[in-house]
């Protein structure tokens, strides 16, 4: 336990006498008559007895069950202390940011004589980043007259976003030469069948097709498809932050580059993401489970930092964007610096897809004919620019996007990334300089 001083203070309690107290002694003063002194006697008694403030402090100690989560799972603050002296009683207080909330209520209270409280808190995760909250801790005197605070500060709680489902992965037309679990259009040693062509000097013999062999009477083998990794980058527009907390344009972007980092990841491909704010922030592609926790814990600081400054992206290693990555990125498209930093990829040969994620779904208004006109020329310009990027060759896809019909039942089409990014699945995204 960490030995804290308490700042102690008259209770209201104390007050409440003081204020009885005064009464009489305004009465006998005012009316002239020394009898109501009485009355104010045994307050006064009271107040002069314990007029000498408490001076001793409390040990406290503070325990996270753990310092990393989830959004949505929960962590346990459990809070022990002991007061230094004859305290009446101990009473704790829990404050948390809005991101984080305590089941039961926010305060706890343990009574006795030996003034020892031993209490623990249910906290949810509700948003992504590193939050930090205070334990106030209370100690009251036997007669209830003084009151003792000290505040300790709880360990940092980090909330990593919750990544959203994605089963059906977009892959680049061009594989990288290294092996993996998709199928590639050139041959090699996989195990996915591509075709027949005649015996060659190196050709193993247990791939000898013997039906064609004997029909064509000449040596024939199986052809099979070559199993490559990809490599894929997903970019954040930080640029901008608009909606409400939770659920912002932020918040999506971070959580759909969540996504692909653990979808690609458990297949076996190389995953990256880049933040655009300014000054450009990476991690390199890599792969394994280690590599989906470096990346969310890289974007918990894509919040906060705000500039006015256009990213250079020729200052990008190779490795960070290695020639032929799938790049997704995830943008509001509201900032032109983000629309110009996918224009940039796009001509220098990489294939992008862009994820709209401005979730903004109005209904007109009824009867001001000025907002239903200003809100139908900025859907037109949302679709001039839509239209504008995909001439250029770089598709764009909302998320969220309408209710899907494949959706399973109990399951909130806004939680997953197939309904955006499912499409692609079906053909091998391209890129190439326009």
């Amino acid at each position: 336990m960490t030995e804290l001083a308490l700042t102690w203070a008259a209770a209201a309690h104390y007050r409440r006498l003081a204020t009885v107290a005064l009464l009489p002694l305004l009465a006998a003063v005012v009316l002239g008559k020394p009898g109501y002194l009485v009355l104010a006697a045994p307050m006064v008694a009271a107040l002069a007895l314990a007029a000498r403030r408490p001076g001793y402090g409390a040990r406290v100690r503070v325990q996270v069950s753990g310092d990393r989560c989830v959004e949505g799972e929960e962590v346990i603050i459990r809070v022990s202390a002991e007061p230094g002296g004859p305290a009446g009683s101990l009473a704790a207080r829990l404050a948390l940011p809005p991101a984080l909330q305590a089941a039961g209520g926010p305060v706890a209270c343990a009574q006795g004589g030996a003034g020892i409280l031993d209490t623990d808190w249910r906290v949810s995760a509700q948003r992504w980043g590193r939050w930090r909250g205070q334990v106030v801790v209370t100690a009251t005197t036997r007669g209830g007259l003084f009151a003792g605070t000290a505040v300790v500060s709880i360990p940092e709680i980090t909330v990593f976003p919750h990544p959203p489902s994605l089963t059906q992965l977009a892959l680049p037309a061009d594989l990288r030469r290294r092996i993996g679990d998709h199928v590639d259009r050139r041959p090699g040693e996989g195990v996915e069948f591509a075709g027949v062509r005649p015996f060659a000097a190196g050709d193993r013999l247990r791939r000898i097709n013997w039906a064609v062999t004997s029909r064509r009477r000449a040596l024939h083998v199986n052809q099979f498809a070559a199993e490559r990794a990809a490599e894929i980058v997903a970019v954040i527009d930080a640029f901008t932050d608009t909606g409400l907390p939770g659920d912002s344009t932020l918040d999506r972007a971070v959580r759909g580059a969540a996504g692909i980092a653990r979808a690609y990841t458990r297949a076996g491909d190389r995953v990256g993401v880049i933040t655009l704010d300014g000054p450009l922030r990476w991690i390199p592609p890599g792969t394994g489970p280690v590599q989906f926790f470096r990346i969310a814990e890289s974007v918990l600081d894509a919040r906060g930092s705000q500039s006015y400054v256009s990213p250079d992206l020729t200052r990008i290693p190779r490795t960070v964007l290695p020639p032929g990555a799938l790049v997704v990125l995830f943008s509001p498209l509201l900032d032109e610096r983000a629309i110009e930093a996918a224009i940039d990829l796009r001509d220098r040969g990489y294939p992008v897809i862009i994820t709209d994620v401005l979730a903004f779904r109005p209904q007109p208004p009824r009867r001001s004919a000025t907002g239903g006109l200003a809100l139908r020329i900025w859907q037109l310009e949302r679709q001039a620019l839509r239209y504008r990027l995909e001439s250029l060759g770089i598709p764009v896809t909302g998320w969220p996007g309408e209710p899907r019909q494949e959706a399973a039942p109990g399951e909130n089409a806004d939680e997953t990334l197939d309904g955006a990014l499912g499409r692609f699945a079906r053909r091998r995204v391209h890129g190439g300089a326009r």
